[in-house]
């Protein structure tokens, strides 16, 4: 965080701030409560990761069991966040100048896209706001998984303080660099919460703590509720089933050989010389091999396996509200109208999604204003964010809907923001181009009603009327 003022230590942050070993006994005491948070959103993460910590298998299980195990395990969790998140990307704001001195100044166009990833897959994220170099404001995301909030009050807008954990640097967990920030000043530290080193202070005077939870659903009983773990179970499922074709690809899908009477010639420490495979031949030896019967098992039907592998993944979009055909190996021809039909469902999770994280972003740029010295703005409850509509539209139904709009005076702003594929800054630059073009047509009437106005009155016969 090089863009930030500058740390100091002086008569002035001491007065406000904590020493270390203050702020050690209030982070210590805290402790057990942050690791068992951070402990549950790792849970989480591990899942949408594809990362099987604990499962079943046999004794005596093989490397290559082992290896068909860990194949099966793919990240449709993952698959299913970014689908959610891809929805979501938030493209305007407003107030234009805070969108540009803010939001495009810390390239938040980027960073959102891994904010809107945690919302959906954890449940929240957070972000921070404090001021920069000359009179700017630094925004940056901090992940849930390294950020511990505490508020006073669950209806409170702002924690009391928060803390983050940056970077691990030793060999125990706890071990890092840190980042506290509360109502007066922002720390920065290493060690532990518990036995903070190296303490640094710098006073922020916005007199809250400048960190924000942009939260999946809002509710002050309990954690934001995440998006993806409904699909755990249902992903499972798709684990196992994938793991069962892997194995009954490469044992059962050519016919499994047997062999009655007879006997297979040992080694020296009696195991069998041969061992059945594809291309392996049986042999009975010895004098009752003349008496030995072979056959082979009927081959697995594999078919039946991938039904129900699609079976699971079917039940894991009706949970986590996606349209079936995102998951779905097999391309169906579908009408328009079973596309639209296939997909509302989603669009209305998204709608949620975005009534919930609207209030986080634009508590964020309210803060984002605050830092900038726009107290107005930072109090004005009515500003919103404006998110870029990802549904499929053609341009020529676009269009038509806007030069309708326009007849009845809607504002080229509003206007130009429904045209697909359009960021801000193009609504920005049209918006402006269309002012000038309009500025520049009045004055050319007014020009022309100027030179109509001087131009003496003519009679019938063509003479003028003196003046």
């Amino acid at each position: 965080m090089s863009d930030l003022v500058e740390l100091q230590q002086d008569e002035d942050v001491t007065e406000f701030s904590m020493d270390a070993a203050a702020l050690g006994d209030l982070l210590g005491s805290r402790q057990k409560e942050m690791r068992a948070e951070w402990s549950r959103l790792e849970w989480i993460q591990r899942h949408i990761d594809g990362r099987i910590a604990r499962t079943w298998m046999p004794e005596g299980a093989d490397a290559e069991y082992k290896d068909l195990l860990r194949k099966a395990s793919t990240p449709w969790l993952q698959y299913a966040r970014n689908a959610l998140a891809q929805g979501l990307f938030v493209d305007g704001f407003s107030d234009d100048d805070l969108w540009k001195q803010a939001w495009q100044a810390n390239s938040m166009d980027g960073r959102q896209i891994k904010v809107n990833r945690e919302v959906v897959g954890l449940g929240k994220s957070y972000g921070m706001a404090l001021p920069g170099e000359n009179g700017t404001v630094v925004m940056r995301p901090m992940s849930a998984l390294h950020t511990f909030a505490h508020y006073a009050d669950p209806w409170d807008e702002y924690p009391e303080w928060a803390l983050y954990r940056t970077a691990k640097r030793g060999a125990s967990y706890w071990d890092s660099s840190w980042y506290f920030f509360d109502r007066e000043c922002w720390y920065r530290f290493t060690g532990s919460p518990a036995t903070p080193q190296n303490l640094e202070v710098c006073r922020h005077d916005l007199g809250f703590c400048p960190v924000v939870q942009l939260s999946n659903t809002l509710d002050s009983d309990d954690a934001p509720e995440s998006s993806i773990e409904a699909g755990i179970k249902p992903w499972k499922r798709i684990v196992d089933y994938t793991f069962t074709l892997s194995m009954v690809m490469r044992y059962g899908a050519f016919p499994q050989k047997w062999m009655a009477g007879g006997e297979i010639a040992t080694d020296d420490q009696g195991n069998a010389m041969i061992r059945p495979s594809v291309d392996s031949l049986l042999h009975a030896s010895g004098d009752s091999g003349e008496t030995a019967r072979f056959g082979s098992f009927q081959a697995a039907n594999i078919a039946d396996v991938v039904t129900g592998l699609e079976s699971a993944k079917a039940d894991l979009s009706a949970v986590l509200q996606i349209p079936p055909h995102y998951f779905m190996s097999k391309v169906i021809n579908m009408s328009a109208d079973g596309i639209e039909a296939e997909e509302s469902p989603y669009f209305r999770n998204l709608e949620e999604r975005k009534a919930s994280l609207s209030e986080g972003y634009e508590l964020w740029m309210r803060t984002a204003a605050a830092v900038l010295g726009k107290q107005a703005l930072a109090q004005d409850t009515n500003v919103e964010v404006h998110w870029l509509d990802q549904r499929t539209r053609s341009l020529a139904q676009v269009v038509d809907a806007i030069v309708k709009l326009k007849t009845v005076g809607a504002p080229d702003s509003l206007l130009f923001a429904f045209i697909p594929g359009w960021t801000k800054q193009d609504v920005l630059d049209a918006t402006a181009s269309a002012a000038r073009l309009e500025q520049s047509e009045q004055q050319i009437l007014a020009m022309q009603a100027t030179e109509t106005a001087a131009e003496p009155a003519g009679n019938i016969d063509g003479s003028t009327e003196e003046s």
